[in-house]
């Protein structure tokens, strides 16, 4: 199987009809990585004809709550369907921080729950996953190991999120050539290095003037853009690395009409990117292309 990314989720806090909360599934070959895991990636996993079982590995960009609200569903889900046969803790890791209080946590009001199941249908086990911490990169000292499976390689750089910190961004390299995945974060030079070279940059993006449209005051506007990536900027950015393939994501605000999506693909072309790009849905794939004759 080519190397691909899947959009498991292209909302944000705000809920919006069928935008799910933020994730991306990395695929290559028998590998499978989620990165996030906002409401509902159970169900996207599963539309996407993915068991959970079949996971590898959960990455963690950050604490906030949006990317992080799926993770006891995906978690526990995983472990009931696995049935009453031993089971392996689902590997997640995340930058060290409270995503790893809230990891280690989060069963906790859970637990009757799964006392009740080990006692009636005898599971031999917990859910609980393997969390394994990284020290993330200083901001601006570029890029930094997080693990192999496989032949996917992958490694973090610290993003700019405002006063949310730590907050990274990852970097797949396969046989096949290299994602990256954002996370969130303004356009800042840890991002550029992140991406430099990538055949598909995933990264998220928000158009001022709909959510002016929306009632959005210029003081938080402003706010905003201190916190998360304007599409134009995003544009330009990819422009200066020349990423054959750009996916936008994690759209603030999420587009509720196609003239809307239309305004995210203006304001990105507007930066001056002129190659393949998605303003995404949820369940979008993007695929590295593969060579003629492999």
């Amino acid at each position: 199987m080519p190397t691909s990314v899947t959009i498991t989720g292209s909302g944000t806090p705000m809920l919006a009809a069928g935008r799910a909360g933020p994730g991306a599934m990395i695929r290559h070959d028998a590998t499978t990585i989620q990165v996030d895991a906002g409401r509902a990636t159970a169900l996207r996993l599963t539309e996407a004809g993915v068991g959970l079982n079949d996971l590898d590995a959960l990455l963690i960009t950050h604490h906030h709550s949006d990317h992080l609200l799926g993770v006891p569903d995906l978690a526990l889900t995983r472990w009931t369907s696995n049935g009453p046969v031993p089971y392996a803790g689902l590997p997640i890791h995340c930058p060290l921080g409270p995503a790893v209080d809230y990891l280690e946590a989060m069963f906790d009001q859970l637990a009757p729950d799964i006392q009740s199941r080990r006692g009636v249908s005898n599971y031999p086990d917990d859910p609980h996953p393997t969390v394994h911490p990284f020290e993330p990169p200083a901001p601006d000292s570029g890029v930094a190991p997080v693990a192999t499976y496989g032949e996917v390689v992958i490694e973090a750089a610290t993003v700019d999120h405002g006063d949310l910190a730590p907050a990274v961004g990852y970097r797949f390299t396969t046989p096949d050539g290299v994602i990256v995945v954002s996370g969130d974060t303004r356009v800042c030079a840890a991002v550029e290095q992140l991406a430099r070279g990538a055949d598909i940059l995933v990264h998220e993006a928000f158009v001022g003037e709909l959510l002016v449209r929306r009632g959005l005051s210029a003081a938080r506007l402003a706010n905003l853009g201190h916190h998360h990536a304007d599409a134009a900027e995003v544009g330009a950015m990819a422009a200066r690395l020349e990423v054959p393939a750009l996916v936008i994501t994690h759209l603030v605000p999420s587009p509720g009409s196609p003239e809307e999506a239309a305004r995210f693909r203006d304001e990105v072309r507007a930066g001056g990117y002129d190659g393949d790009l998605t303003i995404a849905e949820d369940l979008h794939t993007a695929m590295i292309p593969v060579p003629a004759g492999q």
